[in-house]
């Protein structure tokens, strides 16, 4: 079943990425409080600027963290050894189904782990908390300290991660502490098919001073694999979403063979699946009449 998966992913993956217009890169910007780019279609690239600190900073609502969490929150971003905006990534994907890996992040990883993809382990420890591991030497706990989600992706959620690497090249333990903020909207084309764009935001705490200082000299490194494990999870969730509108029969025998997930969250990632496979029929309908009526054709090239 993961080859029949990993082949209907290669089929979604090799279509034709069709970029929004230019009134559609405009729009994601402002959704993320950007403007208007120059051209209407640049996409921001990662940065670590203060006026992107500054403006993260504000985008995270303090008052909704509970007081157990919000101290360390607040410890992080008011003085971080690293900070780095991550690329923002525009993808094809059905809203619904980026909602849903967003708030069972558990099932996104174990997803991976049935096709191959990696040996990174996520336990749900309760509706806030994850243990975490890579089996490489990283592990730690990741809560949920604020979130915010809606079935557009609509979506913001404050993390909190405290975790320790064990490894080379470091002689010692490496501990860190880090506020991740991720942000999402969605918009649907001209022609129909929806989009959703992601920014994630990282302040990283380390525990040593002097680890700060192997910090700074390797974050080139840090960023850029970063940027790219970011912008390949967001491919990822495109093609994962295409394969549940063209082939759902594959999410749901998937689903099953999930059996570190709960029960629940299969069902709701095959409701899901069938939702997107729904649309996109409506969608395809909407096409063929669409091309059959020249006035109608003629208005959606305008």
């Amino acid at each position: 079943m993961q080859r029949c998966l990993r082949r209907a992913c290669g089929r979604a993956a090799s279509r034709p990425f069709a970029a929004p217009s230019r009134w559609a890169w405009a729009a994601f910007l402002a959704t993320f409080g950007l403007g208007h780019a120059a051209d209407g279609r640049e996409i921001p690239g990662p940065t670590s600027a203060d006026e992107a600190r500054r403006e993260a900073i504000s985008a995270i609502p303090l008052a909704r963290i509970a007081p157990e969490s919000r101290g360390e929150v607040e410890g992080i971003l008011r003085d971080p050894s690293l900070y780095r905006r991550l690329p923002t990534s525009v993808v094809e994907c059905r809203p619904a189904m980026l909602t849903y890996l967003v708030e069972n992040p558990e099932v996104l990883v174990e997803i991976w782990r049935q096709l191959g993809i990696s040996k990174v382990r996520m336990q749900r420890i309760d509706a806030t908390h994850f243990h975490v591991s890579d089996g490489a030497g990283a592990s730690g706990v990741l809560t949920v300290a604020e979130q915010q989600c809606d079935a557009d992706a609509q979506n913001r959620l404050t993390l909190l991660v405290d975790g320790q690497y064990e490894g080379p090249p470091f002689q010692r333990p490496l501990r860190a502490k880090c506020v991740l903020l991720l942000r999402s909207g969605s918009l649907v084309e001209s022609n129909g098919r929806p989009f959703v764009a992601a920014r994630l935001d990282a302040f990283v705490k380390f525990d040593r001073t002097s680890l700060e200082l192997v910090a700074r000299l390797t974050q080139p490194l840090l960023g850029t694999t970063a940027d790219r494990n970011f912008t390949d999870t967001m491919k990822f969730v495109s093609n994962f979403s295409l394969t549940a509108e063209h082939r759902p029969e594959a999410i749901d025998r998937l689903a099953e063979e999930l059996e570190t997930v709960d029960p629940p969250r299969r069902a709701e990632l095959v409701r899901v699946a069938f939702e997107c496979a729904e649309q996109g029929r409506r969608w395809h309908e909407t096409r063929q009449a669409t091309a059959l009526d020249p006035v109608g054709l003629q208005a959606e090239r305008r």
